[in-house]
Formats: structure tokens, sequence, C-alpha cells
């Protein structure tokens, strides 16, 4: 009985060796934008991840953490800007977000750590200097920019998701809550020449 339990004990373990962990990829929205036959953007946002409970100026907030991947698929530069405005209300007065960009930067081995690796998330609400006001950044030719956004929402409802959505040039922040949803412009994406 003993040499079967031991036999057990290795088999087990060389299966549990063996076995590949799958890697949930935390995509919510992939959508290719076609400028032109040789101008294309790919954004892809992620799912949220957090969920926790932060204090501001005695309220409390339910944070989640996104990450956004702009790709550059052209031979011109691409530039991106997004300012989001200090708060965003939803159609329920009670309901409103604030949306923090932070000084961290985001990158792909980051993606299945817990907030997506990002630390100190308290400070990003309640200290404005770990805060970047907004972006600026120009994407090389066929290279990426990955960032985080930090929603922090007051009498939050679930699900929450969030995606930029390029129209044109413009872009726009969809912030869904359970039922209630709101898009605000937020800025652009612009090819260079």
């Amino acid at each position: 009985m003993k040499k079967f339990s031991v036999f057990l004990l290795i088999l087990f373990s060389l299966n549990l060796n063996g076995q590949s962990v799958q890697k949930r990829n935390w995509e919510y929205s992939k959508v290719v934008y076609t400028a032109s036959s040789k101008k294309k953007i790919i954004i892809t946002n992620s799912l949220p991840k957090g969920g926790g409970i932060v204090s501001y100026k005695g309220k409390e907030y339910n944070y989640f953490i996104f990450w956004t991947n702009v790709r550059n698929e052209a031979p011109s530069p691409l530039d991106l800007k997004i300012k989001i405005p200090t708060i965003i209300s939803f159609k329920s007065n009670e309901l409103y977000a604030k949306v923090a960009f932070t000084k961290s930067n985001m990158t792909v081995d980051k993606v299945q750590e817990f907030d997506y690796g990002l630390t100190g998330i308290p400070s990003l609400l309640n200290n404005e200097s770990n805060q970047l006001k907004d972006l600026n950044n120009r994407i090389s030719p066929f290279n990426n920019y990955l960032f985080y956004s930090a929603i922090f929402i007051h009498k939050t409802k679930w699900p929450v998701r969030a995606e930029y959505i390029l129209k044109d040039k413009t872009l726009f922040y969809k912030i869904t809550a359970g039922t209630d949803v709101v898009t605000v412009p937020c800025g652009s994406l612009d090819f260079k020449n």
C-alpha cells in the first residue's frame, strides 16, 4: 500500500509539472480602425481588475483598473492626445466617476498580475501629484503604446466596463456601470505626415 501511495504521489507530481497554466488575455474589446489603405489603428481595451474601495474626501469609491493598447499599423507617426473631464456624471445624479492616469508604465508582462501590477491606488486618487492630467504620446510607425486608466466610481453598479472608441479622429471614453452608460469626448488620434 505504501509503494502504491508513493507511485500515485509521483504520478500526480509529474502531471502537475507537465500541465500548462492557461492564462486569460483580459481583452474586452479590440477594434481595427482604417484611415486609408496604408493607415490602420488597432485599439485594445481590457476587462477590469480591482474593485476595492478607496475613500476620498469622506466618500467611498470603488476602483477599477483598465489598460489600453493603441497600435499604429502605419508608416506614419500617430499622435495620441487624451484629457478626460475631472468628473464624469452618469444620468443618475448619485453615480459619477473620476478617471486617473498614472505615471506608472503598463507592460504586457503585467497583464496577469493583480490590478495589472499597478500599486498605490489610494494615493492615485488622494494625491494628484501621482496622476497625469492628460496623455500626450507620439506612437512610432508599427509600434504600440500601453497605458493604464484607473476609474473610481461613487455608488457604482455592476458590471463595470470601459473602452476608448475612435470616431473619425476624435476619441471617446465609454464607461458602463450596470445599465448606466456614459460616453465623453476625451481626445484625438491623428496621423502625422
